[in-house]
């Protein structure tokens, strides 16, 4: 009988820690799956962040360059028209019209002109100009003649006090006009090109370059 009753109890006490243990087992489990769920989410974050730094652009440093690099004077500045025909190159008339002349080589260094065309060609000029729409740039009135060569911006329209500009217009000979206008410059260089352009001829493009030093003029006649 005794024999009995411990064997009884051996079993109730076997079934408790059975017991004991599944609780304890089951009660583990979800606060395992729990932390190994908030490890993935961390995991997750941590290569969505990587991703991010990885796909994340540099700026263009090259416009941040051109925005940065400081325009040329027009005192010392020369425009290079670049046509299918051959090159011209003007000089700006720095004292007689400070605006214009600033405000071409601004919108020339920004690429304004690049693939546009000569849409006008006249026995005495052509002209030329941008898509660009520009801001009102007041006329300077001077002095200096309307002759073969030289480089000009004229009025929006007859009484306007604003120049047209997106246009420019280079004398073949000497014109004379109805609205007022403005003398930007003169070609000095690359006049048999302006003999040679027809209506829709390319402009490749304007470049502005610095004008060179007598110096410079000097010491290459001299190594010729």
């Amino acid at each position: 009988m005794l024999r009995q009753q411990k064997t009884n109890l051996f079993s109730i006490t076997l079934v408790f820690f059975v017991c004991l243990s599944m609780t304890f087992l089951f009660s583990c489990s979800p606060q395992e799956e729990k932390e190994a769920a908030n490890n993935e989410e961390t995991e997750t974050t941590a290569e969505s962040d990587t991703e991010q730094t990885v796909i994340k652009q540099a700026p263009d440093t090259e416009e941040t360059e051109s925005e940065a690099k400081p325009l040329i004077e027009p005192a010392n500045a020369i425009a290079v028209i670049e046509t299918a025909k051959g090159k011209m190159e003007f000089e700006f008339y720095a004292t007689d019209a400070p605006n214009a002349s600033k405000n071409f080589i601004k919108n020339a260094s920004k690429g304004f002109y690049k693939n546009s065309s000569f849409h006008t060609v006249e026995e005495r000029h052509i002209q030329a100009g941008s898509d660009f729409i520009d801001e009102p740039l007041p006329i300077e009135k001077n002095e200096q003649a309307l002759e073969r060569g030289v480089v000009l911006q004229i009025a929006n329209e007859v009484g306007s006090s604003d120049l047209d500009g997106e246009e420019f217009l280079i004398c073949k000979d000497v014109i004379e006009l109805d609205l007022d206008f403005t003398v930007l410059g003169k070609v000095i260089n690359g006049l048999e090109v302006l003999d040679s352009i027809e209506k829709d001829d390319k402009i490749v493009n304007i470049t502005i370059r610095e004008r060179e030093t007598e110096s410079e003029t000097e010491g290459d006649e001299e190594s010729e």
